[in-house]
């Protein structure tokens, strides 16, 4: 009796452990069910939380959000040769349009039309305020940036 309680706790124990370990793990692709403003908020935040500017890891990072094409063309981009005296085509972080991180971002309501969506994304500063929108599409059944407007400053797209 005292074995088979003994293996009761151990195995609850791994349970319990396992759980644990799972729940820490960051999440790092958007489910497809996730709406358009959700895969808009995880995009956000990972540039947010990970800010390094245009970097080959800011790319890895992007990639569950994004859609193969933009991912293509993403890293393509990140990984041209740079001649040594010039500075880089892009500098700052590509989704938030910026080289110094916003202390804040609201997604809006998604507007959909079949299998394409636009979200409207405000980005705040201490005093200043950017309003960009993100174009995404259906890709297997999930929702996927494959564009930003960033306004009068053009598309991410126009920079790739």
């Amino acid at each position: 009796m005292l074995a088979r309680g003994m293996k009761f706790i151990r195995c609850r124990f791994v349970t319990l452990l396992l759980i644990a370990l799972c729940s820490a793990l960051p999440v790092m692709a958007a489910p497809a069910t996730d709406s358009p403003d959700v895969v808009v908020q995880g995009l956000y935040h990972s540039s947010l939380e990970h800010f390094t500017g245009f970097t080959p890891d800011s790319v890895k990072l992007a990639k569950p959000w994004v859609t193969p094409q933009l991912y293509r063309r993403l890293w393509k981009k990140v990984n041209e040769p740079q001649p040594k005296d010039a500075a880089p085509d892009i500098e700052g972080d590509i989704f938030l349009g910026c080289q110094e991180p916003p202390t804040k971002f609201v997604v809006g309501k998604p507007s959909i039309q079949q299998t394409q969506a636009k979200v409207d994304i405000a980005l705040f500063w201490s005093g200043e305020k950017r309003h960009y929108t993100v174009m995404l599409e259906q890709v297997n059944g999930a929702w996927k940036v494959y564009d930003v407007h960033y306004g009068k400053d053009g598309n991410l797209t126009d920079l790739l």
